[in-house]
């Protein structure tokens, strides 16, 4: 397969375009149980087979075994190869790629690595206004919110000068045509036909992508006239909901998790005191696109708004968002109203450590805002607090979790566990529809081998297996990383897999199900969608993958073992070999016992 981007870049375009929207534009899909149905576009059929994973932003088609990523749907559904599919998706989702052969993509390509120059050539700009001794109050402004020229340099701040045109006049005599200039969204054009800067006496924050390329600027002011702050428009570069501000650093940080805060100036607080693991979102709720990237590079999400009411009924929405991906997400409360960079600066970062360390979960979280807005004294409010509570508690997918949380609440409210459990049953059984990952009908669903597969076959399933369960959760690596390495694996196209898998765990990158389609190759990422959507469907990923290792070790060892018992057929006046060879025996079938 042709890769001539690289593969970060190429997991960017994923991300960026989800599955649900993508498809959508093909086919209907209709909601059944946590997908989605349709009629594939890739055979006849009268009755839906083809399932849309969201959460894993899968496809499978149950009826022809068509399945992959949005990369490979694209190229399924428009014939392309894999770059046409790639560059397709990349001018959906706004995304540079280096340039290619075809002329309109070179030309496209070409204005956004133009766009980007203007950028970075507008972040010197804001660097030098803000470090001019002409304009010393504006420093002083940022040494009174707590902010070091170390950090305002690590993060790019600047300042745009009151004056109409400064940027402008700069940008021309750096040879830009006002075509791009406009394009940019840097500079605007008045009704006289003259061209002006569009931000001016603001506090300067340069946004950057992943790879640290100038996308955008948020803009601060420094009185009290509004807006408060200003975000570059969307351009062929920027688009506000799928970045996250100041991600290129935390997705670096050596911490386990990633605090969602609202502003630019929350971010570079927490940065100063220490904890380099807050993003922002851009002037806007968060977002599918967003929520997949934080997915991707943390274990865990904090959502830390402000305490007022608007922050409160974010922090909300953003906990549902990220829930629906997947995520595994809590929410810090600040308390006295303060938001967290007024809350560190009082407090200190130990205080604010113990804030994260004490972050709600989703259902705590949900039933403590229905008990704040709700008199459980009161009998009938009471009722409409235990049904909203109930319906809490149906969407939980973990039965053990909602278990505790129905003994919890029938103890503080004095109610039987037997009647809220009535009142879940009722709530989750209209909800049950079929469920893809559990059918087994005429080879559909989930795969078993049959008896007449090779043991070499059902090994490299266990391989893959194997691969597909520490895409779906990373934290097992931890588990298996001191058990099981590149070598460890037999079928070479697994090997290959396996190096880059482990490099990217180890690396504290992370890896998900459709990126490890789209690294595998030909007819095999076809195997790992049936895998990742049917066998690896465990209730216990741990036990499974400890199981396939066993399996693995197994295989291993009665393979040597059949090896071991051919030389000694062979062997004729060799005693020192065959007494190593007897030795070497007796230590597998010990280890086989043991297994």
């Amino acid at each position: 397969m042709e890769r001539f981007y690289p593969d970060e870049l190429i997991e960017e375009v994923r991300i960026s375009n989800d599955i649900i929207n993508v498809v959508g534009e093909y086919i209907q899909l209709k909601r059944k149980g946590k997908g989605y149905f349709g009629l594939c576009p890739f055979h006849n059929e009268k009755t839906p087979s083809f399932y849309v994973d969201q959460l894993k932003q899968l496809y499978y088609c149950f009826g022809c075994g068509n399945g992959g990523s949005v990369i490979q749907f694209i190229m399924a559904v428009e014939n392309l190869d894999y770059i046409e599919a790639i560059r397709l998706l990349a001018d959906k989702a706004k995304i540079i790629l280096p340039e290619g052969e075809d002329g309109e993509h070179k030309e496209i390509a070409k204005k956004k690595i133009e766009l980007i120059k203007i950028n970075v050539e507008a972040a010197r700009f804001f660097y030098e206004r803000l470090n001019d001794t002409q304009n010393s109050t504006v420093k002083g402004y940022l040494k009174e919110r707590g902010v070091s020229e170390n950090i305002s340099r690590k993060f790019g701040i600047g300042y745009s000068s009151t004056g109409g045109d400064a940027l402008y006049k700069y940008l021309k005599s750096k040879r830009y045509d006002d075509d791009i200039l406009l394009e940019s969204g840097l500079i605007l054009k008045s009704k006289q036909n003259t061209c002006y800067d569009r931000f001016r006496g603001r506090i300067m924050f340069p946004i950057f992508d992943l790879r640290g390329n100038v996308l955008g600027f948020g803009g601060r002011i420094l009185d009290n006239s509004q807006p408060k702050y200003m975000n570059s428009p969307e351009t062929l570069v920027y688009n506000k909901r799928k970045h996250l501000y100041a991600l290129n650093f935390a997705k670096n940080s050596s911490h386990k998790t990633i605090i969602v805060v609202e502003g630019y100036m929350d971010v570079i607080s927490l940065f100063q005191y220490g904890i380099t693991n807050a993003v922002a979102s851009l002037g806007t709720a968060l977002t599918d696109s967003q929520g997949r990237l934080l997915k991707k590079y943390t274990e865990e999400i904090i959502i830390a708004y402000d305490a007022d009411t608007a922050g409160m009924n974010a922090a909300m929405r953003g906990l549902d968002l990220l829930n629906n991906l997947g995520c595994n997400v809590k929410v810090l409360q600040i308390p006295e109203g303060k938001d967290p960079d007024e809350f560190i600066k009082k407090k200190g970062p130990g205080e604010f450590n113990t804030l994260v360390n004490k972050a709600l979960s989703l259902v705590d979280y949900k039933i403590k805002a229905l008990k704040n807005e709700i008199d459980t004294n009161n009998t009938d409010e009471k009722v409409i607090f235990l049904n909203k509570a109930a319906d809490l508690l149906s969407k939980m997918d973990n039965d053990m979790e909602r278990e505790m949380y129905i003994k919890k609440i029938a103890k503080e409210y004095e109610i039987s566990q037997e009647s809220i459990f009535a009142e879940v049953l009722k709530r989750i059984k209209p909800r049950m529809g079929f469920k893809p990952v559990a059918v087994n009908v005429e080879g559909k669903g989930k795969i078993k081998w049959s008896k007449d597969k090779g043991q070499f076959e059902r090994h490299v399933n266990n391989e893959r297996i194997l691969l597909s369960l520490l895409s779906i959760d990373n934290s097992l690596y931890k588990l298996v990383k001191d058990k099981v390495t590149p070598e460890y694996f037999e079928d070479e196209d697994n090997k290959k897999l396996a190096k880059i898998v482990f490099e990217r765990l180890e690396k504290n990158k992370g890896i998900v199900p459709a990126e490890l389609i789209n690294l595998a190759e030909g007819k095999v990422s076809n195997i790992f969608v049936r895998l990742i959507q049917g066998e690896c469907n465990f209730d216990d990923n741990i036990k499974a993958i400890m199981d396939i290792i066993k399996k693995t070790d197994l295989f291993k060892l009665e393979k040597r073992e059949k090896e071991i018992l051919d030389l000694l057929s062979s062997l004729t006046n060799k005693k020192e070999e065959t007494d190593s060879l007897k030795l070497e025996l007796q230590k597998i079938l010990y280890k086989k016992k043991s297994i």
